[in-house]
């Protein structure tokens, strides 16, 4: 399947959320990857504008969230970094580049 041009990726919006849940379940195959995002949205750290939905034709097809976590070092250090985990995409519009799209999109909304 080749991208339409009609792709586009935005913020999620709470609208968003049953869609979210159904994309990253049917992508990995089991219903904890929707549960993972819904527990990161209650965590203080969760950071909204880094969750970002991809839509092909008014249809939520994939999805990504950028994370906060804390790097411990052995030497006792912490760095805080950003994690992206999880990339999710509908199996009928995986291999086109719609993940890459989306990594793209949120590394410079990272970046801001």
């Amino acid at each position: 399947m080749k991208i339409n041009m009609s792709l586009i990726i935005r913020p999620e919006t709470p609208s968003d959320y049953p869609a979210i849940t159904e994309v990253n379940d049917l992508a990995f195959g089991q219903v904890d990857e929707g549960k993972l995002v819904e527990n990161l949205r209650k965590n203080p750290k969760f950071i909204p504008e880094l969750s970002l939905v991809a839509e092909v034709d008014g249809k939520i097809v994939g999805h990504l969230l950028f994370f906060p976590i804390i790097i411990k070092c052995r030497n006792g250090n912490e760095k805080e970094i950003i994690s992206l985990a999880p990339v999710a995409v509908l199996p009928e519009f995986q291999k086109p580049g719609v993940g890459g799209e989306l990594i793209r999109e949120g590394l410079k909304v990272c970046q801001k």
